[in-house]
Order: structure tokens, then C-alpha cells, then sequence
């Protein structure tokens, strides 16, 4: 269940009143340490990850606080849970839609536009079929582009946490 290769990558898509239809294919969080988690700890979740114990964190905001101060280059970060959907295909209606049409990405501040459209939709979309992971997601934004993995040693924020054994 680990290793979903399309993680980040989305379609938004705008059906226009008009001629123009707009539909943006792209993919985001590479500038982002992402950690995922469960928010409900079953059967399945145990199986898929082969699980003998976990890690209840009990306050995410300052766990994911604490961590952010280890890692390079973070200047900020969200967090939630996931979206389960059919597919990575999201359609905007209304203003959102007649904004997208009007984007020239040849042009920087489209590129701002366009992230204040999306909210970070993409980062928080999973398909259907791994729903019984209930995955909460913490993400830290850097202004440098992440090309490996990270492992953080941070014993402050242990005290967000209690220790799970099955």
C-alpha cells in the first residue's frame, strides 16, 4: 500500500459556458516533506503495513511544529485529511472556473493564481481504493525542491506522542 506513484498529481478542469474549456494536468509537493499517517488504526492498516506497534500523535499542529524547526529550507505547512475519490480529475464551477480560462502560465503570478485556486487539493487526494487508511497528512514547504527522503531525529516532539504496541 506504500509507494503510490501518482501521490501529488491532479487534473483541474473547467468546463466553459463558451468555446474555451480549460484543463490544467500538474503535479505539486515536490518542493515538500510530506509524512502521512493513519487516523484510525484497523485490521487492514495493520496488515497492509505489516504493523507491530505505532505512534499516537496526540497534538499533529505542535508535533508538526517541532519537526518543521529541523527541517532545511521549511518556511511553512498545512495538514489534514485526505480526500478519497475515483479519480485525480477535479472540475471548478463559478468564478474559480472563469479565473482558470484566464491564466497565462507564461506569466509568474498565474502560477500564485493558480495555487490560491487549487488550495493544495492535490497534495490531500487519494483515490477510493486506499479509503481504509483514513490518512491525515502533515506537509512542510521549502523553498527548495526535496529530492530524497529525510529522516528526522527531533526528541521534542516526542511529548506529542504516546507509543502503541499491538
Amino acid at each position: 500500500m506504500q509507494g503510490d506513484k501518482e501521490e501529488g498529481h491532479a487534473i483541474v478542469g473547467e468546463f466553459g459556458n463558451g468555446p474555451r474549456n480549460s484543463h490544467v494536468i500538474y503535479e505539486s509537493g515536490l518542493n515538500a516533506f510530506i509524512m502521512s499517517t493513519t487516523s484510525k488504526i484497523n485490521e487492514e492498516v495493520i496488515k497492509d503495513f505489516k504493523a507491530v506497534g505505532a505512534i499516537k500523535i496526540n497534538n499533529p499542529s505542535m508535533f508538526a511544529f517541532e519537526i518543521a524547526k529541523k527541517l532545511p529550507f521549511v518556511d511553512s505547512g498545512v495538514e489534514g485529511f485526505c480526500n478519497y475519490k475515483s479519480s485525480r480529475v477535479e472540475f471548478l464551477e463559478g468564478e474559480e472556473g472563469k479565473l482558470l480560462n484566464s491564466l497565462d502560465f507564461n506569466i509568474p503570478s498565474s502560477h500564485l493564481i493558480f495555487q490560491e485556486i487549487t488550495r493544495g487539493m492535490e497534495l490531500f487526494l487519494k483515490l477510493d481504493k486506499y479509503q481504509h487508511q483514513n490518512e491525515y497528512r502533515l506537509a512542510w514547504f521549502s523553498n527548495e525542491e526535496i529530492k530524497s527522503s529525510l529522516i528526522v531525529r527531533c526528541p521534542e516532539a516526542i511529548k506529542f506522542c504516546d507509543k502503541i504496541i499491538f
